[in-house]
């Protein structure tokens, strides 16, 4: 097995991932092939963030992570958006193949950790992230969804007075 960082080069090989991922997320047909290729083509071209994929006769995993400043003492910290591995290689070893590699970089860039997020009813995941070292922190979880970042976004703040 192979793992590296993943270039334009590998959207067709990447493609059954994602595919694969959205099926397990959001049921069939909840994305088709040609809009994987797109998405995935733009964020690649952008290189705001890494992402890693292992490959052995075929894509067998993924994992993207972005950099994020000032954590503590103004160390870059490093978020995991998603790790997913095909059903087919499950418990086989990519997830933590891929959790290490993320590793390496984010220690070799001066990161001074990398969070995360799992649904609380994803034991399995927890499990896994446990077993590998992750320790759960006591976070609340934001969100501003597509609806809220539009009226956010067309609206003006007015100073309050002095």
């Amino acid at each position: 097995m192979q793992i590296r960082t993943v270039t334009l080069a590998d959207i067709e090989l990447l493609c059954p991932v994602f595919a694969d991922m959205e099926r397990h997320y959001e049921g069939e047909g909840a994305i088709d092939g040609n809009e994987i290729r797109v998405r995935l083509g733009e964020f690649l071209h952008t290189g705001q963030g890494i992402m890693l994929a292992a490959f052995d006769d075929g894509a067998l995993g993924i994992l993207s992570m972005f950099e994020m400043f000032p954590g503590v003492a103004l160390r870059p910290v490093w978020f995991m958006k998603e790790l997913y591995v095909t059903e087919r290689v499950r418990g086989r070893g990519v997830g933590e193949a891929l959790i290490r590699e993320a590793a390496k970089i984010v220690f070799e860039r001066g990161g001074s950790r990398l969070d995360f997020t799992t649904g609380r009813d994803n034991v399995g995941a927890q499990r896994f992230y446990s077993r590998v070292g992750a320790s759960e922190v006591d976070s609340v979880l934001l969100r501003f969804d597509e609806a809220t970042l539009a009226r956010l976004a067309e609206q003006e703040t007015a100073l309050l007075p002095a």
